[in-house]
């Protein structure tokens, strides 16, 4: 029985359900231990309600695909993991084009993003490629990365770090990217608090062209 498989999550729900059941009909019994089997059931249900929520929670985000990732024995297995197709399809230019996504003026930029894609992104339906993140001055040519999905941006005075931290998010949701392993490329003391306010193992910054994960054809969830 697998730790993300249907019939796991079903053995828990039906348990809650059954423990459920059974607590509402001893409510009004047990003599002198009444109290002690009304807690006792309260906990139990509680736990297993816990546990069908984790379960499915975590057959929908993969945090533990297996009973040997739960142990921390990640080895060197590889996991395939859905990938989310980008809203603005697969017959997108393959660029560089203006990207405007909603809530880009609150990033504050000289002007929109420029995105550009890899070259075999449209033949390549179903995976997911690495990102660069190009911090450029205003004005400057936009950039373009082999094999990955790079968006070049030029920062004004007004662009925080805490209103970039919603381009990962618009990214994901418009062009098919990694979930991880980003590279923040220029910027100087703003790609650097970027790159720290993103979550731990989300990103780098200046990290070498050659260190970005491949875009697999099955996108994987590698052991970090």
């Amino acid at each position: 029985m697998t730790l993300t498989g249907t019939p796991l999550i079903l053995l828990a729900g039906g348990a809650t359900i059954a423990v459920a059941v059974l607590a509402v009909r001893g409510w009004r019994r047990g003599g002198r231990l009444r109290p002690v089997t009304r807690t006792l059931g309260i906990l139990i249900f509680e736990v297993l309600t816990v546990t069908t929520v984790g379960l499915m929670v975590n057959r929908h985000e993969q945090f533990y695909p297996t009973w040997q990732a739960l142990r921390g024995d990640t080895g060197t297995l590889t996991v395939t993991s859905p990938v989310r197709a980008g809203e603005l399809g697969d017959d997108v230019p393959a660029g560089p084009f203006a990207w405007r996504p909603a809530g880009v003026a609150a990033w504050q930029l000289a002007g929109p993003p420029v995105v550009t894609l890899p070259e075999d992104y449209a033949a390549r339906a179903g995976v997911a490629f690495p990102v660069v993140v190009a911090l450029v001055a205003p004005g400057a040519d936009s950039r373009r990365t082999p094999g990955a999905v790079t968006v070049t941006i030029a920062p004004t005075a007004r662009t925080t770090v805490s209103a970039l931290l919603s381009l990962p998010a618009a990214l994901g949701r418009d062009v098919r990217v990694s979930g991880s392993g980003w590279d923040v490329t220029g910027g100087g003391a703003l790609g650097v608090a970027f790159v720290g306010a993103l979550p731990a193992g989300f990103a780098e910054h200046d990290r070498p062209l050659d260190a970005l994960p491949p875009a697999l054809a099955a996108p994987v969830t590698l052991p970090s």
